[in-house]
């Protein structure tokens, strides 16, 4: 959702993991990516999908028949430049271009390119954490405990 809101936005917003994002017609035909608070405004901020952003759509049964897709179907936002067009691929090798989309439907950020190794770490570092705390309890008990007892000196 980049390459037109690019050219006609005055300010674009960058999406975020964990975001819920909605489809919005304008007036000139052309659909943005909106936050979906945003989708009933009258001026509404379009918000830029990195390439390779993973989402995951949340279709209404109507917007399932149209599409052909499950109520709740995993793509990659993809910004292609020959010709410049915003596609969304779909694990089974299908591209939906963002213009195609049904206006009101609604997707979610799962991960954004460049984020997602900081994001791994985050969730990780408690049980890391854990993990070392574990393992310098077992090194203590196997030092000889007249070295436990002078360490506590």
């Amino acid at each position: 959702m980049c390459w037109f809101s690019a050219e006609h936005a005055s300010h674009i917003a960058d999406a975020k993991a964990g975001e819920r994002l909605a489809v919005r017609t304008m007036t000139w035909h052309a659909n943005w990516v909106v936050r979906e608070t945003e989708l009933e405004a009258p001026r509404p901020c379009p918000v830029c999908l990195k390439d390779r952003t993973r989402v995951l759509f949340r279709l209404s049964e109507d917007q399932q028949a149209k599409l052909q897709l499950g109520s709740e179907t995993e793509a990659i936002f993809r910004m292609l430049k020959q010709p410049k067009r915003d596609v969304f691929e779909f694990a089974d090798g299908r591209e939906i271009s963002v213009n195609n989309l049904p206006a009101g439907l609604i997707l979610d950020v799962l991960v954004v390119p460049g984020s997602e190794q900081l994001s791994a770490v985050l969730e990780m570092e408690p049980a890391v954490k854990e993990k070392d705390k574990e393992k310098d309890e077992e090194e203590r008990e196997k030092e000889p405990i007249l070295v436990r007892l002078l360490g506590r000196f």
